[in-house]
């Protein structure tokens, strides 16, 4: 088809305007943003096929969904579709597997998610996304970006026109003009994605650490061997079973899970043995007072000790606060209450 033409400015103002004022009630249009940027980047080909659309859904809400447990909608019970049809799939309470990853080890249910996805989550957000709000009225844009086929109407008690119904068999064609604006201001555009997607989620995943790094599915570096070897003069035993460590045996260990602080602080990390670690995985240590408690002492014995356990210590305390404990405990709290599960260490 032909789309009007529409210089850089007009596309960035729209697209903007998409992410800051648009509807806010789940984070669909973030991720239809990201695959539009993502798309344009690396792909040619302007007929996109909602499967494909779906995958690039899956990809970014897996990390977010499956290993981090972000809420990703206000309303506690009544969860986005995605969000219940990854769960429905992948229903273990934490999965350390990167999408590339689980991909390849969970071929038949990554396809099932992406099915379900193509079939259920596209009808609204494809057609509102190039809406825009002027006023007290909602402009339709269409079809500034892509443009698709409309199999039907139905109304809606609380809108005012009925709401167009996609024709999901056919996919959507991008613009060239858009696809080459994306690709020119993929940086900047993604970079606003991300922060406004993290507005988002700070509503409703308050106090969690790192939301940036999860939305765009950052890891640091999980090479502990420095902190290792800084903790095994002063830890001879497992954290938790209290057997004594052999050489080979020893595991670094998250006491909060790393998939919710997401870093390698020194404050969090203690020696534990592989059995001990590998029981443990994402979930959190129960009792809380008991574990807590012996991590509290522990920083306290080390933290000013003269070796580069005490300065990596000393440090990481200082990077949370002089109420380190408190901030410690909140968070074991907020992972608690996203869903992280507690498990008993003995």
């Amino acid at each position: 088809m032909d789309f009007p033409e529409t210089t850089d400015e007009e596309f960035e103002q729209i697209f903007m305007h998409v992410l800051d004022q648009a509807a806010k009630d789940n984070t669909y249009k973030f991720a239809f943003a990201r695959f539009l940027l993502e798309y344009s980047q690396y792909q040619t080909k302007t007929h996109v096929e909602f499967s494909t659309i779906a995958e690039y859904y899956l990809k970014y809400y897996w990390p977010q969904v499956c290993n981090s447990k972000l809420r990703q909608s206000p309303q506690i019970v009544k969860r986005p579709v995605v969000i219940q049809i990854i769960e429905n799939e992948f229903d273990k309470p934490y999965y350390p597997q990167i999408f590339d990853e689980i991909k390849q080890e969970e071929p038949v249910k990554i396809e099932n998610c992406i099915r379900n996805i193509e079939r259920k989550c596209f009808e609204h957000v494809t057609y509102a996304f190039q809406n825009v709000k002027i006023g007290d009225k909602t402009v339709d844009k269409s079809p500034i970006f892509f443009e698709y086929k409309i199999r039907a109407f139905k109304k809606r008690y609380d809108r005012e026109k009925d709401t167009p119904l996609i024709e999901r068999d056919y996919g959507i064609n991008l613009n060239p003009d858009a696809m080459r604006f994306f690709k020119r201001r993929n940086v900047s555009l993604n970079k606003a994605v991300t922060l406004e997607w993290a507005r988002f989620l700070e509503e409703i995943n308050v106090g969690v650490p790192k939301l940036i790094a999860k939305i765009e599915d950052e890891i640091p570096s999980r090479d502990l061997t420095t902190e290792r070897h800084a903790l095994e003069p002063f830890e001879k035993n497992c954290f938790y079973c209290e057997t004594l460590l052999e050489t080979a045996e020893i595991n670094v260990e998250h006491v909060i899970p790393f998939s919710y602080i997401r870093e390698n602080e020194m404050w969090n990390l203690t020696l534990a043995c592989k059995q001990c670690n590998c029981k443990k995985l994402g979930s959190l240590p129960s009792p809380k007072e008991k574990w807590l408690g012996k991590l509290f002492e522990r920083n306290k014995n080390y933290r000013n000790e003269i070796s580069m356990l005490g300065k990596m210590l000393g440090k990481s305390l200082k990077r949370l606060g002089d109420k380190h404990e408190s901030i410690i405990g909140i968070r074991y709290d907020n992972a608690e209450d996203l869903g992280f599960l507690l498990i008993s260490m003995h």
